[in-house]
């Protein structure tokens, strides 16, 4: 039976497994040989609990910057927009993300 292109996206609060949910499904579908491509977006906070920022990790361990607090951010930088506390990087993102896009119009995932 031939496999046809599938979509899952997973929302939810803060803190309830969504990340995990979606490493669990990744690693049951790749030893079944099921090629899956796709991201997620990590939480980062400091030694004290306090958030930082996000980056997002493709399914094959690819990192880059989503967002950062403005404490760790130099407010200068040319690659980044505020969005509210956050500084975020749409450069890191779309150069992650976007080829994905692409692979999936070819058939390649």
């Amino acid at each position: 039976m031939p496999l046809t292109a599938k979509h899952l996206l997973i929302t939810g609060p803060p803190g309830i497994g969504k990340t995990t949910l979606i490493q669990k499904i990744h690693v049951k579908l790749k030893e079944r040989g099921i090629p899956v491509i796709g991201f997620y977006t990590e939480e980062l906070r400091n030694q004290f609990k306090r958030r930082e920022g996000f980056d997002v990790v493709t399914l094959d361990g690819k990192r880059g910057r989503l967002a950062r607090t403005s404490e760790r951010v130099l407010a200068d930088d040319p690659r980044t927009c505020r969005v509210g506390q956050y500084y975020v990087f749409p450069d890191e993102f779309e150069n992650l993300v976007l080829p994905m896009f692409k692979d999936v119009t070819l058939g390649v995932a």
